[in-house]
């Protein structure tokens, strides 16, 4: 048993041995040049560069940066190729290519309209909210100090060498500045809808480019009637109201409201069916108002590309009668693919949303005192 025992533990000892030799010899990687990062970066950068135009529009880029980035994204190309680099050569040309990307996109000329959009809804903010006590009012001392925030946005926006880096900063900081004042308002805040009751330009008109805030949207016949302004003793604001029907284009208006998270938006607006004609066969149909809250994901008035946030479809019955008060809410996420988004309001009025039945039978109804609240 000595003897066996003897020989047993040389043997374990040298199989040990050998294990961390072998393990040693594997995990040894002094002998290979790790270039997949470079390879990455040079593919993400050469794509993001073709992509790209000179010139001087916001967000194409100053004359001759495309050359220079061009040069640095070949060199580190050059490096990649070449079987002969090093690992300390590989590493220079990767963080050589990192400093000539924010080099790069430091030539971009700014997106100072966008931001200056956010000035200006900074300031309506601040001038449509009165400091107090009651329901909509901010607490004392939020002016000043959302005021003080426009000022250094406006100083930001003036400087002669800003970049977008710059300008991205300022973006959050006066969004902060925003969302923060906008926190501090007691309850519900009232959002600046332009000419709520249509009084302005004060008189009856069916050309909607007369009329301050709202414009029309839709496809129309050329026999169809006309929405417009009419005058009214028993309007609920003012004189004035908005007359659509179940053949005229609808109304819509851009909000001055960027869209909050973790926000509650309601809606709320009158409405009263004017006339409700039975159709060829002598049938009356209930009137129904459609109204929205929407975001153009383009342009403006833009309906081929439009994601509706919110909507209602109230019937308002068979014959004429008195206005109604009618509201919708929705709550805007913190991950909502719409904030900071401009919301808009539409409506439409028809006796039937289904295409494949229609009626062709015709209505109209008024439309007035439209109010937007915002709850945080």
């Amino acid at each position: 048993m000595k003897t066996h025992t003897n020989i047993t533990l040389p043997l374990i000892a040298l199989m040990v041995i050998s294990m961390f030799s072998s393990c040693e010899e594997k995990e040894d990687y002094s002998h290979i040049i790790f270039k997949n990062y470079l390879t990455y970066e040079i593919n993400r950068s050469t794509t993001f560069l073709n992509s790209t135009l000179e010139g001087p529009a916001e967000g194409e880029y100053n004359p001759g940066s495309r050359q220079v980035y061009k040069d640095v994204i070949d060199n580190a190309q050059l490096v990649d190729d070449n079987e002969a680099s090093g690992q300390e050569e590989v590493d220079n040309a990767y963080t050589l290519l990192l400093e000539a990307s924010e080099e790069f996109f430091d030539q971009m000329v700014p997106f100072r309209s966008s931001f200056q959009e956010l000035i200006d809804y900074a300031e309506i903010v601040q001038s449509n909210t009165e400091e107090g006590d009651e329901e909509g009012d901010v607490k004392s001392g939020n002016k000043s100090l959302l005021q003080e925030a426009i000022d250094d946005a406006k100083g930001l926006v003036a400087l002669d060498d800003l970049t977008q880096r710059i300008l991205d900063q300022g973006t959050l900081d006066l969004n902060s500045a925003i969302y923060f004042f906008n926190g501090e308002i007691i309850g519900r805040a009232t959002t600046v809808v332009i000419n709520p009751g249509f009084e302005m330009p004060g008189y009856e008109t069916t050309d909607f480019g007369e009329v301050d805030g709202w414009s029309l949207f839709g496809i129309s016949e050329d026999w169809a009637p006309l929405a417009s302004i009419a005058e009214m003793e028993s309007a609920p604001e003012g004189q004035f109201v908005a007359r659509i029907g179940s053949y005229t284009l609808g109304i819509y208006q851009p909000v001055e409201e960027l869209i909050h998270p973790n926000a509650n938006y309601t809606l709320e607006f009158d409405v009263s069916l004017l006339s409700n004609n039975p159709d060829w066969q002598g049938k009356k149909y209930p009137a129904i108002q459609l109204a929205r809250l929407i975001v153009f994901e383009e342009q403006e008035g833009d309906y081929n590309f439009v994601t509706v946030l919110s909507e209602s479809y109230d019937t308002l019955g068979i014959e004429p009668g008195g206005f109604l008060h009618l509201s919708q809410s929705i709550t805007i996420d913190a991950v909502s693919t719409a904030i900071g988004k401009k919301v808009a309001i539409d409506f439409e009025q028809r006796h039937t949303w289904n295409a494949e039945e229609p009626i062709w039978a015709e209505s109209f109804v008024a439309i007035d005192n439209i109010r937007l609240y915002r709850k945080l």
